[in-house]
């Protein structure tokens, strides 16, 4: 079973809260009802895994412990391959990579694979390059 996966990176502000919201009932739609059980939300899962702080706990083994829990809950090793895995991996490195402006328009089209991306990335690079239609003063 071929699973797609979706990440999104989103600063903590009003519109990406919504987006984020879509994003998540966009993959709970894609999911049936068992699944939606069994499998947590890959990008709340992907958030605690980044966002989790060596304080939270009393000590080094219970971190890299929590840190193993929280890795396994996001990639989900026993449902994804090793392809899937690293293309999730690295669809998140390239997102966090790209220019603020051009990393804002692409997360708001949810690409869904690393090749989404880059075609979307080359479109807006395209488009910014087009020029500019004149327009006669008013």
């Amino acid at each position: 079973m071929a699973a797609k996966m979706e990440i999104t990176l989103s600063p903590h502000t009003r519109d990406s809260d919504k987006q984020e919201r879509h994003i998540i009932s966009k993959i709970e739609e894609k999911r049936g009802p068992s699944q939606q059980k069994d499998c947590p939300d890959p990008e709340l899962s992907r958030q605690s895994f980044r966002q989790f702080c060596y304080e939270e706990v009393s000590g080094p083994q219970e971190a890299l412990c929590r840190l193993q829990q929280l890795c396994r809950r996001w990639l989900q090793p026993e449902l994804h391959t090793k392809e899937q895995i690293l293309e999730l991996l690295v669809m998140e490195q390239f997102l966090i990579i790209l220019p603020p402006e051009i990393q804002s328009r692409v997360r708001l089209r949810c690409p869904m694979s690393s090749q989404e991306i880059v075609s979307l990335v080359e479109d807006f690079h395209r488009a910014s390059k087009k020029p500019k239609q004149w327009r006669p003063p008013e």
